[in-house]
């Protein structure tokens, strides 16, 4: 069967531009390959919210008694804080439990009960100093005070967003100094790889801590009462790494 003479042109122009473009896919995947470059920022910050745990722990061979003195102790503590400003929304219940144990020798069973109290809120170092005061004034002998600090999630988001800007520069000047120390040429950038917990989901919102900071005194304010206002908070390392996949030719 003879075919026109223009379609049978067409069909040869057909087959030579799918062979040259096979044959320009075929050359460009063994002239293409690829290089990986990290890029790392940290940075300290200071940490901007004050963590306090407070806990009763109350001992009776009785239970209703030792859960009287428990909510007793505890009462007077949460005035307490009342007085410098705390309001209830700040004052968090960490932990409460009642355990029981057996003294078989003398046949007598007692029971100890605890109860834990949370306070969040914006780190400022004379209210800490308040804080204490009033706890030493009240001279609760049963009451156990930790102390601890962190970064806030608006902070730290914000703080992890500028590390990552600052890791994609860094992967990016490598990546320039590894084509040239090789002699290839960066063509684009593939892939992003984000190393860190979490993935690239930023952390929520901080909750608005309701606080009204306390009225410290003159005499008060001019002088340390735990040294607190003498020294800083240590510093808290953030830190976000970037990988760069990129697509070089020679």
């Amino acid at each position: 069967m003879n075919l026109p003479k223009q379609i049978y042109l067409s069909k040869v122009i057909v087959c030579f531009y799918f062979l040259f473009n096979l044959l320009s896919v075929q050359a460009q995947s063994k002239n293409s390959s690829e290089m990986v470059a990290e890029g790392i920022a940290k940075i300290k910050i200071r940490p901007d919210v004050a963590i306090f745990t407070l806990t009763v722990e109350k001992n009776d061979t009785i239970e209703k008694n030792v859960l009287k003195k428990l909510n007793e102790e505890i009462d007077y503590v949460v005035k307490s804080l009342y007085k410098i400003g705390f309001v209830n929304t700040s004052i968090k219940i960490a932990d409460y439990n009642i355990e029981s144990s057996t003294d078989y020798d003398n046949k007598i069973k007692r029971y100890t009960a605890r109860n834990s109290l949370k306070l969040e809120f914006i780190l400022n170092t004379k209210m800490i100093d308040a804080l204490y005061k009033e706890i030493e004034t009240a001279g609760l002998s049963d009451l156990d005070v930790s102390f601890e600090t962190k970064i806030s999630d608006s902070l730290e988001k914000a703080t992890r967003l500028l590390l990552v800007r600052q890791a994609i520069k860094d992967a990016k000047v490598n990546a320039e100094n590894i084509a040239i120390a090789l002699n290839v040429k960066i063509i684009k950038v593939k892939q992003v790889l984000k190393y860190r917990e979490g993935g690239l989901l930023s952390p929520p919102e901080i909750r608005q801590i309701q606080f009204t900071p306390p009225i410290v005194k003159e005499d008060a304010a001019t002088s340390s009462i735990t040294g607190f206002q003498d020294f800083e908070m240590e510093d808290i390392e953030l830190e976000e790494k970037i990988t760069l996949v990129y697509e070089i030719s020679n």
